[in-house]
């Protein structure tokens, strides 16, 4: 469309098809052709031949007058595509999980806000690794903050790794059993004695969940279940609170509710950690807003190092 008008303008323009063919940088037949089919279309004659000139009919007055304009809000558009992408406006939809939301995300959210005001920043939670993945793939969101899977119609930019910790109320017997290792931060536990013990279990489909029940299914630990959460911090909140053991990542530490804490430990052979990532559908290209929001994410956790973080 926006070539069919620029052709007729450059004839209206020039009053001869080879100068306008030559500023087309294309063939004098092949301009010629694009015209009569283009009139045989419209059913009207846009140009009257006189004298090897093409003079503008009153309806090929009215066509170039409306090109004009449409060319114009062409440009503007074109202007205004650059202009999100270079001035860092638009919108950025970006979903996590309802615990990193409440404890390292909204620093992060702070900076880009401060930064970047024109851009409409929109955050979505989930439970579930899966539930955002799904997000994604659905278009529901541009960017997910999770822990790596597998995903083959989704990218990830791993960012950050962090342990996952065994919380262990002081009360409980096995919270005399860590030992220390040199490589370990946390005194070192064997998980199998987490066997017949009181467990805080995480339900549903949580990256972490599927991630510790095929620790468990590998090594054939039972522990004694308690209660089902649905949070990770509701997890770690009732560990504190002396009701069972947990397992939860080592970041999470960061934000003690009770005067007496709980035992920590290290646990596996390596240590186990997770992975967190910035994922995105497979084969998008990230706007200028997103690669801006995913320095940030790695500058924040890049200055998580040491316990407690």
């Amino acid at each position: 469309m926006i070539k069919e008008l620029s052709y007729i303008l450059a004839v209206a323009q020039t009053g001869n098809v080879s100068k306008a063919a030559e500023s087309l940088y294309i063939s004098q037949p092949s301009l010629s052709r694009y015209i009569r089919d283009l009139e045989a279309r419209l059913g009207v004659q846009l140009f009257q031949r006189i004298n090897n000139r093409f003079v503008l009919t009153y309806a090929g007055e009215k066509y170039v007058e409306t090109s004009k304009q449409i060319l114009a809000l062409y440009e503007n558009l074109e202007r205004d595509l650059k202009d999100i992408d270079d001035a860092m406006t638009g919108r950025l939809k970006v979903g996590c999980a309802l615990v990193r939301m409440s404890y390292n995300i909204p620093p992060i959210l702070k900076a880009f806000i401060d930064k970047f005001p024109k851009v409409d920043l929109q955050l979505f939670e989930n439970y579930t690794t899966k539930g955002l993945e799904d997000m994604l793939l659905n278009g529901e969101i541009d960017l997910a903050i999770i822990n790596q899977s597998n995903s083959p119609k989704l990218s990830y930019i791993p960012f950050f790794s962090e342990e996952l910790l065994l919380i262990v109320p002081p009360t409980q017997p096995i919270a005399v059993k860590g030992r220390r290792r040199p490589e370990c931060v946390y005194p070192w536990i064997d998980l199998r004695l987490l066997s017949g013990q009181p467990y805080i279990r995480l339900n549903g489909e949580q990256a972490i969940a599927i991630k510790v029940n095929r620790i468990f299914q590998e090594k054939g630990i039972t522990p004694s279940t308690i209660l089902m959460v649905k949070s990770i911090e509701s997890a770690f909140r009732l560990a504190e609170a002396g009701l069972g053991c947990a397992i939860v990542p080592e970041s999470l530490l960061s934000i003690p509710s009770v005067e007496t804490p709980p035992k920590i430990f290290s646990f596996g052979d390596p240590l186990t950690t997770w992975t967190l990532s910035i994922a995105y559908r497979e084969g998008t290209e990230l706007s200028n807003v997103a690669i801006e929001f995913i320095r940030l994410v790695k500058q924040r956790y890049e200055t998580m190092k040491g316990p407690g973080t």
